[in-house]
């Protein structure tokens, strides 16, 4: 803690950033978990799996595991509503993760590449990893200047650069260019680039994280009234209706 600093912002400082962690890195690093898995389970089938590829894999579940232990660890008798807001994030982004897939599907059959199912399904993993380490970046860049602390190594196991650097391993190995004399590339094509950027805006939209926030808060609303204050349950109410258990 900077020595002019007071404990009372810095820890004003450190429970915001907390916070934007748990909403938005958490919510990246589930869409980055779901598209992996995806791929994770092509691949079991595969004829690639085996060898290198195949410890590659099971380190990658090995990595998403441990995030998934110690994240939920934060929780306590908030468990519940942390799986439900993971539901809500699935029913919302699993729409612009299949879209990235095609887009990356339809390259790689534009280009002859063989396989191209599961190759598409391993980089639209990758991608949405990326795309939740540089989520992970910005916000601490963010909550850095804005505060003047630094709380990057307080929060650096959110960071989801552990299960992103094995699949990469993989998607190295298989995710080649077999027709180098038509060059194909996957961050280029428009299409890939409109499904990125249009799931990264999703992965910062405030109003679609409080929208799913919502979802789970209805459905653990005893839970949710100890931790958040009646005014931020009428905000939410006005914005997306009533909230109330069934």
């Amino acid at each position: 803690m900077p020595r002019d600093m007071t404990e009372q912002r810095f820890m004003e400082g450190f429970d915001r950033t907390n916070m934007l962690v748990n909403c938005f890195v958490g919510v990246a690093n589930e869409v980055a978990r779901l598209a992996i898995s995806d791929g994770m389970a092509l691949l079991e089938k595969s004829r690639y799996y085996r060898h290198n590829i195949k410890r590659w894999s099971r380190e990658t579940f090995r990595r998403q595991e441990a995030y998934e232990y110690l994240h939920s660890q934060n929780f306590g008798d908030r468990t519940q509503l942390w799986l439900d807001y993971l539901d809500a994030v699935e029913n919302e982004f699993r729409p612009h993760i299949f879209n990235v897939f095609m887009s990356l599907k339809q390259v790689m059959d534009r280009h002859r590449q063989s396989d191209s199912l599961l190759k598409a399904k391993l980089e639209c993993g990758r991608v949405c990893a990326t795309l939740a380490v540089a989520q992970f970046d910005v916000l601490m860049a963010d909550e850095k200047q804005r505060w003047g602390v630094d709380y990057t190594s307080m929060f650096m196991p959110a960071r989801y650069d552990g299960p992103l650097q094995t699949w990469t391993y993989i998607c190295e190995c298989l995710v080649k260019d077999e027709h180098p004399e038509s060059p194909m590339s996957l961050t280029e094509d428009r299409n890939c680039q409109l499904a990125y950027d249009i799931l990264a805006r999703k992965l910062n939209d405030e109003s679609l994280i409080n929208r799913i926030g919502a979802v789970a808060i209805h459905y653990n609303l005893d839970v949710a009234r100890k931790y958040a204050s009646p005014d931020d349950i009428s905000e939410l109410e006005e914005r997306f209706g009533k909230i109330k258990k069934e």
